[in-house]
């Protein structure tokens, strides 16, 4: 029931692509106790880009999700982590989804490992769940790109960016917090003197004088 439901999923064994169809064999398998019919119609319930002819259902697929993980499907995880962090089907607690993404990255298969590298370049980038840091975010975004994710390849050059002139890639880093990713010196010297908002006014070890030096980056 589980391959016929990925048949119409993926498009095989010359089946046309039909959602709904494939949650109809989802739900039989995922009630005769099947962990992976059950992760991934609970998958496509919480799914934000919601599948053709299939009901969004946030908090039972939520549900079913964690129900797969506790039968053993360790994949389930990174869904659970992302309901986390999207408040799909819970309660919101990005910090939660980054402590679980950390977790699947050494110990969850390459596939959803990647993933979770991903998502955390994101988070740190953003400063979801955890303190903005360009420099783990690359460096979590790096991870996932050499892996192959097309998302993190996608948002490296981004992440790289300056903070000041938003110019690629920044390859300096202030050398006090070592978190602000700048171009050149201008950019450092331009970001810590700013009338608005300067750097010098919240960078974490910033001293008294003058403006902060820099450091290659990753």
């Amino acid at each position: 029931m589980r391959k016929l439901a990925e048949c119409y999923l993926n498009v095989w064994g010359g089946t046309t692509e039909d959602p709904a169809e494939a949650v109809v064999w989802l739900e039989k398998a995922a009630g005769l106790g099947d962990a992976t019919a059950k992760a991934v119609l609970g998958s496509m319930l919480v799914d934000e880009h919601v599948y053709a002819g299939v009901a969004k259902q946030a908090a039972r697929g939520y549900a079913l999700v964690r129900q797969a993980y506790a039968q053993g499907d360790e994949p389930a995880l990174c869904q659970i982590a992302l309901c986390y962090l999207k408040g799909e089907g819970v309660e919101k607690d990005a910090a939660h989804a980054v402590t679980l993404f950390r977790q699947i990255t050494t110990h969850g298969d390459a596939g959803n490992a990647t993933k979770a590298q991903s998502e955390l370049a994101a988070c740190y980038a953003t400063g979801n769940g955890v303190e903005a840091d360009t420099v783990q975010a690359a460096w979590w975004c790096q991870r996932a790109a050499k892996a192959g994710d097309v998302v993190a390849i996608q948002n490296l050059a981004i992440i790289r960016k300056c903070d000041f002139c938003g110019s690629t890639p920044a390859r300096k880093l202030c050398a006090r917090c070592l978190k602000t990713r700048y171009c050149g010196p201008a950019c450092i010297q331009g970001h810590w003197y700013r009338e608005t908002d300067p750097h010098k006014g919240h960078c974490r070890r910033a001293a008294d004088g003058g403006a902060s030096t820099s450091t290659d980056g990753a």
